[in-house]
């Protein structure tokens, strides 16, 4: 009876292990304060979730801004314990101090996606990746890269996921200039402005070719900005578009929430040939795993939902015979 105690007590032990996130630490320094939230830590890393058996596919989770490596995980379990399930592997880097995808950025985010790759033998082929409010936009911009400058990315991801990220950073400013103006006190708006100015070199007034470099998609550019080079790719944004929640708790209107330019992008990329880009209104499903009401929220993107359309992906691919010669 002990022994069989014993065994159990180091099997249960082992599948423990598993599901433990490994750290993987590809910097002991953080020059350009790329993570905060890790007090007086400077470590830039990842943190790599496998499956128990080789990984076929895998999963990106971009932090938002100022969002911990922890956080992301603990607001995705479900997500990731499916995915898990289905023998994918989930990766999330600790990129969460930045509102453009500068080159600095692109250049930390190869290096950590390189490392993975090489690291657990991942599948280049059948990698989606997928963030969060600003790791949302860095998502598809970096997917947009990989097809708009073939070579500059260290992956090009199968398909993108955005959760309720911002799209276009010339509304995003104006945005943020609306704020400040009605809250003068508000951080994020300050923030925000800085962070884009100094990114851009300037304001959208002077620099405004800058804003659409960072920008996923450009509402007033008929040719849609950079969205034009997701024509072929899967996308999906969620949102939870609650314009009474904004009013109520924040005083904003629906000018100041990211659906506007998210479902604009989704309509562009549809009405040029791409039949899998969706907008996915998830009304009322906004919760932050503190347990409050928030629309801006990991908790939008329908975990079973989200890997039963992962899958879909990629059975399609392997049954395309060009696409699974790629593969291999």
């Amino acid at each position: 009876m002990l022994c069989s105690f014993l065994i159990a007590c180091c099997a249960a032990i082992s599948v423990m292990a598993q599901t433990e996130p490994e750290k993987i630490v590809v910097s002991d320094v953080d020059p350009k304060n790329h993570y905060v939230g890790d007090g007086s830590a400077t470590q830039l890393y990842y943190h790599a979730l496998l499956p128990p058996t080789t990984p076929t596919a895998t999963i990106i989770l971009m932090p938002g801004t100022w969002e911990t490596t922890e956080h992301v995980l603990a607001s995705t379990k479900e997500l990731c314990d499916r995915a898990r399930a289905r023998s994918y592997a989930v990766i999330v880097p600790s990129i969460n101090q930045r509102l453009a995808m500068t080159q600095d950025v692109v250049a930390l985010m190869n290096s950590m996606f390189a490392d993975a790759v090489q690291r657990y033998h991942l599948d280049t082929s059948t990698i989606v990746i997928g963030g969060f409010s600003m790791g949302g936009l860095f998502s598809l911009r970096y997917t947009e890269l990989a097809h708009q400058r073939p070579g500059a990315t260290a992956i090009t991801p199968m398909a993108v996921i955005c959760c309720d990220g911002p799209i276009d950073l010339l509304n995003i400013h104006a945005m943020f200039q609306r704020k400040h103006k009605k809250f003068p006190d508000n951080d994020e708006a300050v923030y925000g402005m800085h962070e884009l100015e100094s990114a851009a070199g300037g304001t959208p007034r002077k620099k405004r070719s800058a804003y659409v470099h960072f920008s996923a998609y450009t509402h007033d550019d008929p040719h849609g900005g950079n969205a034009r080079f997701l024509r072929s790719t899967p996308v999906r944004i969620y949102a939870d578009v609650d314009p009474n929640w904004w009013m109520d708790e924040r005083g904003l209107d629906m000018y100041d929430m990211n659906a506007l330019d998210q479902s604009a992008m989704i309509l562009f990329l549809r009405e040029h040939g791409n039949k899998r880009a969706e907008f996915i209104n998830a009304f009322g499903k906004g919760m932050r795993i503190e347990g409050n009401r928030h629309p801006h929220s990991w908790s939008i993107v329908d975990a079973p939902g989200c890997v039963s359309w992962i899958d879909t992906l990629l059975a399609a691919r392997m049954s395309d015979p060009i696409k699974e010669r790629d593969r291999r």
